[in-house]
């Protein structure tokens, strides 16, 4: 920098919570896709976008009925469900908020539709300038807005956070890592891509099903597989899925279902021995 250039001042502090907000209603937008994704999540069909996109008590009347409870009687709960910090959800954090701001600013409608995240964000981001200028617990409020955000992207795969995939990297020996799994923005998943933090590679949801297929033949690979990654395995290898399934209805690579989760496991070893042992059909172009 020379000495007739200024340096660049740091963004106001409100820059960073209206970025928030509005990363907050994007990825609310994506909870539907999510959830329909997750349609056989084992906690419940949608998993935890289903749980997101469900409505949530008023704080306030909670809080009233919760005080009100223990002028009586003091009822258990956990400290994980009355700790906001591990309990609430997005918008309950949102609304938190939005509904002090609402009744200093005298902004309480009787007709106003039912509270939603897009609503209580878009009201926060118009209520910014006035918060910094009136909101003693301004820091208090800005981690909770980006504590919501980060609920989200865990819920949507979003962000910077590290998520580990059950393949090991082709390339690397001995001991090679767990690839990580880095999301893109399609909701089927098609752009997502697999990266090692060793070796540097990345790899497309091609390659990374290569690596899966060494993976599977590699010393050690006695073992329960699941059988969507079996099925995608062979496939990976030029064997038809129509022959696959074939071989486990006549009960090849034994199986079981988890009584659970419902999810169906086979011994990868048998079927693939049994690819190895079967001659693949050879098609003219």
């Amino acid at each position: 920098m020379s000495e007739h250039e200024q340096p660049t001042p740091p963004p106001h502090p409100t820059v960073r919570v209206a970025r928030d907000l509005t990363e907050i209603v994007d990825l609310h937008a994506r909870l539907a896709a999510q959830a329909e994704n997750e349609a056989s999540h084992a906690l419940m069909p949608g998993g935890n976008a289903m749980v997101a996109l469900g409505n949530v008590a008023n704080i306030e009347a909670w809080e009233n009925h919760h005080q009100a409870t223990e002028r009586y009687a003091r009822a258990y709960t956990s400290v994980v469900d009355e700790d906001p910090d591990e309990a609430w959800s997005a918008f309950q954090l949102l609304e938190f908020w939005s509904e002090q701001w609402r009744r200093q600013r005298d902004a309480e409608y009787d007709d106003a539709p039912r509270p939603t995240i897009e609503t209580e964000a878009n009201f926060l981001r118009w209520s910014l300038e006035w918060a910094w200028q009136n909101e003693p617990a301004w820091d208090d409020f800005a981690a909770d807005i980006n504590r919501a955000r980060v609920r989200l992207e865990d819920i949507v795969h979003a962000g910077n956070r590290v998520e580990l995939s059950r393949i090991v990297c082709p390339d690397c020996d001995p001991s090679p890592p767990r690839l990580i799994v880095l999301r893109g923005t399609a909701d089927d998943g098609s752009d997502d891509r697999w990266k090692c933090h060793r070796c540097r590679n990345r790899f497309d949801s091609r390659g990374a099903q290569r690596a899966h297929a060494k993976m599977l033949r590699s010393a050690g690979a006695e073992r329960w597989v699941h059988q969507a990654d079996a099925i995608a395995t062979l496939k990976a290898q030029g064997r038809p899925e129509r022959t696959i399934r074939q071989w486990l209805a006549e009960g090849e690579g034994c199986g079981y279902c988890d009584p659970e989760t419902h999810e169906v496991w086979v011994w990868w070893p048998d079927l693939w021995r049994k690819h190895l042992s079967t001659p693949t059909r050879k098609r003219s172009a």
